[in-house]
């Protein structure tokens, strides 16, 4: 009761204030509403990721790039001692496997002659002898089996000799340029 009789409250300033807190006060509070039902779309395999066949200078090149391959952009990447790509293939009826490669005329003065060979999946597919320095295209069939359908497949690509540096050591094998499956 002293509040009230204070010469800096008076009574009608603090019931002033007491009715305009009890005012704010009200309002109408929302409603609870239930989350809607969920349902699955099954909206089939994702479009974008690895698909059966990249060039080296496509953006989402990065995405079948597994192993031992540079990372520099450029319509060809080094490849070094045990390059290895992914891919994702949904009809593997009639598939051959392709790749696109240069041996460069630096590296060759080395190491002489070079032989590229291919793996999927760890199964050796074939191989092609570079004689010469320049462009190369290695296409082999890919027997039934070898490929499922819609999963990935790991490709590993081997040259033999490598160009190696005398001075850290570092091992070149060729310089890729496209690479995966075809029909």
């Amino acid at each position: 009761m002293r509040l009230l009789y204070s010469h800096f409250v008076t009574r009608r300033i603090l019931l002033l204030v007491i009715g305009a807190l009890l005012t704010v006060a009200c309002g109408r509070q929302p409603g609870v509403y239930a989350a809607p039902a969920q349902r699955s779309l099954d909206l089939g395999r994702d479009p974008s990721g690895p698909r059966a066949f990249i060039h080296m200078d496509d953006p989402q090149v990065d995405d079948y790039l597994v192993h031992d391959i540079s990372a520099e952009r450029g319509i060809r990447r080094w490849a070094f001692a045990h390059p290895e790509l992914r891919f994702r293939v949904e009809d593997v009826r009639d598939l051959k496997f392709t790749a696109e490669f240069a041996i460069p005329e630096v590296t060759y003065k080395v190491t002489g002659p070079v032989t590229v060979s291919c793996a999927v999946n760890g199964r050796t597919l074939g191989a092609i002898r570079c004689d010469h320095a320049g462009d190369f295209r290695l296409e082999i069939p890919v027997p039934d089996g070898f490929v499922e359908p819609d999963k990935f497949v790991h490709v590993t690509l081997e040259a033999n000799p490598r160009w190696i540096s005398p001075i850290d050591g570092a091992q070149l094998s060729f310089l890729l340029r496209s690479a995966g499956f075809t029909h």
